[in-house]
């Protein structure tokens, strides 16, 4: 009398399990979104708060330079490379025709831009209208201005961008962990009770 050979030990198949696998790819989408767009976030803000602003004017040494202000920013910011250089060295002339020298910045910026590093090295009240620069600095001095942020908006900006690198992400991963640890939960019982229900009926195939 031949004896029949065991039942093979029953198994589950990873695509019969529900939720589907979908749900592992949505979950690890947000968290990868978050990732993505708190980096981005961050990098931008950081360029904008920290990178070269747009100088509306340049002079190299001494001499003259005429820029029109819209009266976007509060202060009118003196930029110099090399950084660090005298600030005392330029003046500017108001739309009035008033001759006003530079006040001490606000705050230290400094950056490396593609022409070199420049640092802030003074500030004045802003108004709408046309300016002149005036600098009497060394040949090798570049002297420019741009349109400078108010000290609250600047660390305004980077609390912002330290903010966005940390609070996105952290809201992908609010998001995405619950659906990939749920997702896992359910399709490991799902996977047990299958695997209980083909143990109490095997099938030989």
């Amino acid at each position: 009398m031949s004896a029949h050979p065991p039942f093979p030990p029953p198994r589950v198949d990873a695509r019969e399990l529900s939720p589907g696998r979908f749900w592992y790819v949505l979950g690890a989408g947000f968290v990868a979104l978050g990732l993505l767009v708190g980096t981005a976030v961050f990098i931008a803000m950081v360029y904008r708060t920290a990178g070269v602003p747009g100088f509306d004017a340049r002079l190299r040494g001494a001499g003259e330079a005429v820029f029109t202000a819209d009266g976007e920013f509060p202060r009118i910011g003196l930029y110099s490379s090399p950084a660090g250089a005298d600030g005392s060295a330029c003046s500017l002339v108001l739309p009035g025709g008033e001759e006003r020298a530079f006040e001490p910045p606000p705050y230290k910026h400094t950056v490396q831009g593609g022409d070199g590093e420049w640092s802030l090295v003074g500030a004045h009240p802003g108004a709408a209208g046309e300016h002149t620069l005036v600098c009497d600095g060394a040949p090798g001095t570049v002297y420019a201005v741009a349109g400078l942020q108010g000290g609250s908006r600047f660390f305004g900006d980077l609390l912002t961008a330290l903010a966005s690198f940390v609070g996105i992400p952290l809201a992908g991963l609010l998001v995405g962990a619950p659906i990939l640890v749920t997702t896992g939960v359910r399709r490991s019982r799902h996977r047990k009770r299958l695997l209980g229900e083909r143990a109490r009926h095997p099938y030989r195939p």
